[in-house]
């Protein structure tokens, strides 16, 4: 089944990618350029016939100062795409084989293809103010997304206080009585140590504690 794949490749790594295809093997089909906002856009295409896949390498970005090292030493037939693309386009090839110096066509101007139409432009403007425009409202978007997920956040936060000080005073509300037990323990449990003493002491000694004990009491409650 046939196949082709498209790979990104940087300028200075074209000529290796090249020389690591022809060592496995792979035909070299075409080179053909496109101009862009960006600058000239180079496709290399080359053919795995053991696969029937086509191999594409893309750089992007081309413009007059950049030096493309030709690929004649390895696939010679390249020298007529390179020559075309430097009449045509105004691509600057370093180390050709077989250079025809701008001769390769008779053009009236130099590098007509690197000269877009208006029409072409107002187009090119069309589709990237669509594309700032689709990128603002992904933005708006997410900005919204972020802002409802923090009033949810803080919606939470306040709902996790306001719970906290429900349970604080339910807490508060059962302390009293809470409190009221373990008064009546205490005392239970001073009265059982005071009668052990009293046990523990002469009957005439401790009966005279007693009635101060109760003197005391008596005298608590009429306060």
């Amino acid at each position: 089944m046939y196949t082709t794949e498209f790979v990104d490749v940087p300028l200075g790594e074209l000529l290796y990618r090249v020389q690591t295809l022809k060592h496995q093997g792979f035909r070299f089909v075409q080179m053909c350029a496109e101009t862009t906002e960006a600058g000239i856009d180079l496709l290399y295409t080359f053919y795995d016939e053991t696969v029937d896949n086509a191999y594409n390498l893309c750089v992007y970005g081309i413009d007059e100062k950049s030096e493309v090292p030709s690929i004649q030493e390895l696939y010679f037939a390249a020298f007529s795409y390179e020559n075309e693309t430097h009449d045509l386009f105004g691509v600057h090839f370093t180390n050709m084989k077989l250079d025809f110096g701008g001769n390769f066509f008779n053009v009236a101007e130099e590098a007509p293809m690197t000269i877009i139409t208006p029409e072409m432009k107002a187009e090119r403007d069309k589709l990237a103010k669509q594309r700032a425009a689709a990128a603002a409202k992904a933005r708006k978007a997410a900005e919204e997304k972020q802002a409802a997920e923090a009033d949810a956040a803080a919606d939470a936060k306040v709902a996790a206080v306001e719970a906290g000080k429900s349970a604080g005073a339910v807490a508060d509300k059962a302390d009293p009585a809470a409190a009221a037990g373990d008064a009546a323990a205490k005392e239970a449990e001073r009265a059982a140590k005071m009668e052990a003493k009293l046990a523990a002491m002469d009957p005439e000694k401790a009966a005279k504690v007693r009635a101060a004990l109760a003197a005391k009491a008596a005298q608590k409650d009429g306060e």
